[in-house]
């Protein structure tokens, strides 16, 4: 779709009158000619994608405006839809091109199971991506009003007296679950494609790195919360790696028409040199993620993310304040 034909699609799906729409003010400001930073940032992403796989736009576009009326809820939802944008517009962008055509599906796999986001190839290696985000607004007034927050998943009379922030970790328990599903029905239609998990989190990344990582009780390790009967850790084998992003606090930011941090001039544009880097987590037994593919996913080893200095699986953080 051209960039008039989309803008003609939000204007004609997404509502200008509050409170009809979360991005009323959105859709208001460019019927009357005032296209936002942000409405710019969207809609160059849809076209992006939708020249890669014709109809997404119109899908997207068509979600979005589902999402009826304001509320936390539903701002919640509209972030969910934006970081499956956010991801998959980078990875048409990195992905192979034959005869002029990114090779690049959206939901693959067989009809009527539960399929991935989408599959792309990066320099000859095919990839399934599941991209997750993270609800995190009341999670958010927790970590601003106690006075301590706890990073992993401890006894419970390990911390019973504090007045504190508890981890947010079943999320990321959910979503490997979730994508593990998804990867094991999709394993029989590309049966050698690398598997990824997205994690699209906000600015305090350290909560899903430790709730994978941790040596107390992270979900990759042996000590993992998630047991079976057995008392057994449950492991993961349909996924080869995890991709944490904090990204979801700048997609806020676009939405809020506030400046950008860190450096980021387009809210969804995937691929960002240097500070914050996309840290990636190798699954228990998952295969060895190419360089190429590292590079397209704009990630580093979660080893090359942090200095001596700080570590993202302390126990416990003061954050100050209380009574």
């Amino acid at each position: 779709m051209t960039p008039d034909q989309l803008l003609a699609l939000f204007l004609e799906m997404v509502p200008s009158e509050y409170p009809r729409h979360m991005l009323c003010f959105f859709a208001a400001n460019a019927a009357k000619g005032n296209i936002l930073p942000f409405t710019t940032s969207l809609l160059s992403s849809l076209s992006k994608i939708d020249d890669a796989s014709p109809g997404y736009a119109r899908e997207m576009v068509g979600r979005i405006a589902a999402i009826r009326e304001t509320g936390e809820g539903q701002y919640e939802a509209l972030l969910e839809i934006l970081a499956e944008i956010y991801v998959t517009a980078g990875a048409v962008e990195k992905a192979d091109r034959e005869e002029g055509k990114a090779l690049f599906r959206h939901e693959p796999g067989p009809r009527g199971m539960k399929n991935p986001e989408f599959e792309v190839r990066f320099n000859g290696h095919w990839c399934a991506i599941e991209v997750k985000t993270p609800r995190l607004i009341q999670h958010g007034r927790k970590r601003g009003s106690n006075p301590w927050q706890i990073a992993v998943r401890l006894p419970k009379e390990t911390t019973a007296n504090l007045e504190a922030t508890l981890p947010r970790d079943n999320p990321v328990k959910d979503f490997l679950i979730s994508a593990e599903e998804k990867f094991t029905a999709y394993e029989a239609h590309r049966g050698g494609a690398l598997r990824i998990l997205v994690i699209v989190w906000d600015d305090f990344c350290n909560e899903p790195i430790a709730a994978l990582t941790s040596s107390v009780s992270g979900l990759l390790t042996e000590r993992s919360f998630l047991r079976a009967k057995d008392d057994t850790a449950i492991t993961f084998t349909h996924v080869d790696g995890i991709v944490v992003i904090r990204h979801q606090h700048q997609i806020i930011r676009a939405t809020r028409g506030e400046p950008l941090i860190d450096g980021v001039t387009d809210s969804l544009h995937y691929r960002h040199e240097g500070f914050p880097p996309k840290a990636f987590i190798a699954a228990q037994g998952g295969r060895a993620m190419p360089e190429q593919v590292m590079d397209a996913l704009n990630a580093v080893p979660l080893a090359n993310c942090i200095g001596a200095e700080y570590h993202p699986v302390e126990l416990i953080m003061w954050l100050g304040g209380g009574s």
